[in-house]
């Protein structure tokens, strides 16, 4: 590769253009960003109030050793505050075909868990029924960022599905039944 008299990159007989970016603003980040496929999960602790649980697609791992994943809630979630107290939260990974289950924990239903089956898990949170997989896990850290607060958590168990393979996956606004369904949707438009 060598660049040109314009500072374009070239090699391959293909000219590279530097992209044009603008912002950031919050429609143009929800545009870019909505581009970044990602899986949905679902927050759950059990608390003095019963169960909770919030749907969540800021979550990834952190690090190897120690076992650790972090996520994001809103400052605005009301939820959030219920699940800090438990200390013991669970992670379950949504599988395709769980759009409503997402759903679900988005709203503010006052009993998301009298519609789906889930199984109490050995640190007492819910571990929600045909997800994809379940991280049962400890709250080590909070850290305000801006509108979110990032929460870091260690890893106590964890485990996959035996039978499903495929996630819920968010991208563009929308929801699909795993990575190819996103694809295809994508090609057609």
């Amino acid at each position: 590769m060598s660049k040109d008299n314009h500072g374009r990159w070239t090699g391959a007989g293909l000219d590279a253009v530097l992209p044009a970016l603008t912002g950031p603003d919050e429609a143009t980040l929800r545009h870019v960003l909505g581009h970044y496929p990602t899986g949905v999960a679902v927050i759950t602790a059990s608390t003095p109030e019963g169960p909770a649980g919030i749907a969540m697609n800021s979550f990834t791992s952190v690090s190897m050793d120690p076992p650790l994943v972090l996520f994001c809630p809103a400052m605005s979630s009301t939820t959030w505050p219920q699940l800090r107290t438990a200390g013991r939260i669970a992670i379950n990974v949504l599988s395709a075909g769980q759009e409503s289950v997402s759903r679900l924990f988005a709203s503010r239903s006052d009993d998301r868990f009298a519609e789906i089956a889930w199984t109490p898990g050995a640190n007492g949170a819910p571990l929600l029924s045909d997800a994809l997989g379940w991280l049962e896990c400890t709250v080590q850290a909070e850290y305000p960022a801006g509108d979110h607060t990032v929460v870091i958590a260690e890893i106590d168990r964890m485990g996959v599905h035996a039978e499903i393979s495929e996630p819920l996956v968010f991208f563009r606004g929308s929801y699909y039944e795993g990575m190819t369904q996103a694809v295809e949707a994508d090609e057609a438009s």
